[in-house]
């Protein structure tokens, strides 16, 4: 772990699958277990520190209002919580703005600004475009050094230095400088928190057969 506490990291398709959780009551899913880690700061392996930004914000506001039916208020109030969860962390890390390290939010920096000036002046638009989002939240996980990233999408991640196992489809290694950020889905990383271990890259390494299941998920979770 980096510091004290085990940093999240979590893609939007895991809120929505704790979303849809709840809403069908559904209980014990891998996804409400990480989402209860993140706003609790624990989990059975330790301290849980979230790592967000605002871009993973506005996107999820944006999907409560696109997919849920929110209005405008209570789709900011619900995903501005992530802040409060971030800041009432363990290592207190407020959500971060960042641009940069070969993941651009935007193709050009009129298009950001022509969606800042959009979001200023209607209450229903997106500051930051969806189809991108996966660039947000994997520059979110990577500038906050997350050690985790939970994602129900991983082979959407797949990409630059991103390391695959041949055998399997619910993690992948993103390697960073001193360590390496685990993307997984959430059944995955839920399976092993639960057993009080953080599966970093030399415990999967060192056990690449092992808890390997189909690939689905314990919910539906796409944005």
């Amino acid at each position: 772990m980096t510091g004290s506490a085990i940093r999240i990291c979590l893609d939007i398709n895991v809120l929505v699958a704790d979303l849809l959780g709840m809403i069908k009551a559904r209980k014990g899913t891998a996804s409400r277990y990480l989402v209860d880690a993140v706003r609790n700061g624990e989990c059975d392996a330790g301290p849980v520190q979230l790592i967000t930004s605002v871009p993973v914000i506005e996107n999820w506001a944006s999907v409560l209002i696109r997919r849920f039916g929110y209005d405008r208020d209570s789709a900011d109030e619900t995903a501005w919580l992530l802040q409060d969860y971030a800041l009432e962390g363990p290592l207190a890390i407020p959500p971060s703005i960042m641009v940069g390290a070969g993941y651009v939010p935007f193709a050009s920096e009129e298009e950001e600004l022509a969606a800042a000036l959009a979001h200023l002046d209607a209450s229903d638009a997106k500051l930051f475009d969806e189809i991108t989002d996966d660039r947000h939240v994997l520059l979110s996980a990577l500038g906050g050094n997350a050690d985790l990233l939970a994602t129900n999408d991983v082979d959407d991640f797949e990409r630059g230095s991103a390391q695959a196992f041949s055998n399997r489809t619910d993690v992948i290694l993103f390697p960073t400088i001193g360590s390496s950020l685990v993307i997984g889905k959430p059944s995955f990383l839920a399976h092993w928190l639960r057993q009080g271990i953080v599966p970093d890259a030399g415990f999967i390494a060192s056990r690449p057969d092992e808890f390997v299941l189909p690939s689905v998920t314990d919910d539906h979770g796409r944005n």
